[in-house]
């Protein structure tokens, strides 16, 4: 089985902050004795991979309405058997739910990690997505098409505390903000 072949690296080379819950989760499915990024891992759950664009001005967080979850978050999702880096996976996600394929990496390693709970549905059971974050900056501000998501919008950093947004999102979004100054 393939996948992102630098899974263990990245998230042994994070250093957290205020997400220490989740890293520790992070670090106990690592010692499991098979890949843990496969959407068919439910014990813990699995890794998933997300991206935090920051708008060609370095003013805005590019958000996605999420269909499922019914909640405004980060572009993100399941890590797929070839994607060769978790940077790999969260560029492929950012551009498959906004369109937008033009991203430049910033940051060394992950901006953040958060294990969050995932409802049941009808083919899963309850379980835990632990996501990575890595942060970009988009070379455009055109969003589309979007035919994942409900919809995608570019939200100033300065309304971010505003908008509807749980800590996790504003954690990433102010390491993205961090690594950007």
């Amino acid at each position: 089985m393939s996948g992102p072949s630098d899974l263990e690296s990245v998230v042994r080379s994070y250093s957290s902050s205020g997400d220490e819950v989740s890293h520790e989760l992070a670090l106990a499915a690592l010692t499991n004795d098979r890949p843990m990024w496969p959407r068919t891992e439910f014990d813990p759950g699995h890794f998933t991979a997300s991206g935090f664009v920051a708008s060609p001005d370095a003013e805005s967080l590019l958000m996605i309405h999420h269909a499922r979850l019914a909640r405004w978050l980060q572009p993100g999702g399941h890590i797929e058997l070839n994607d060769a880096t978790v940077e790999e996976a969260a560029r492929r996600e950012v551009t498959e739910e906004t369109g937008i394929s033009d991203l430049v990496r910033v940051g060394a390693g992950i901006l953040r990690i958060d294990a969050h709970p995932i409802p049941a549905r009808h083919d899963e059971p309850p379980h835990t997505h632990i996501d990575l974050g890595i942060g970009f900056v988009a070379g455009t501000f055109a969003i589309g098409p979007i035919d994942e998501v409900l919809d995608a919008a570019w939200v100033p950093f300065v309304e971010l505390a505003g908008f509807d947004t749980d800590d996790a999102v504003r954690r990433g979004a102010d390491a993205l903000r961090a690594v950007l100054a």
